[in-house]
């Protein structure tokens, strides 16, 4: 049975943002990660071996709550991801903006 579009349908289809819009979009999340003191605390102790969530917490202070909250936007933006061992570890764009951190 194929499904008809209804009035909801052609409106999200109607919502495709242009590339345009889509980069203005990255690059105002990319700022906005960038722009918090504790997220580039978070980075600059992550540096280049990474850290645990464990370290994190006891290095930076924060509770889980917030360590998840500033890690989220993070990955988020591709500045950090979490390997398979759970270590946090910065991205090629992460090691990149850290010198200018």
């Amino acid at each position: 049975m194929i499904e008809e579009k209804d009035e909801i349908d052609l409106f999200l289809d109607s919502q495709v943002k242009t590339e345009k819009e889509l980069l203005q979009e990255k690059c105002e999340k990319t700022y906005y990660a960038a722009s918090s003191q504790v997220r580039r605390d978070i980075m600059q102790t992550i540096c280049f071996l990474g850290k645990s969530k464990e370290e994190l917490l006891k290095k930076t202070g924060l509770d889980e709550a917030a360590l998840k909250f500033h890690t989220e936007i993070l990955i988020n933006t591709d500045f950090l991801y979490q390997d398979e061992e759970g270590v946090y570890r910065l991205t090629d764009l992460g090691l990149k903006v850290l010198p200018k951190l």
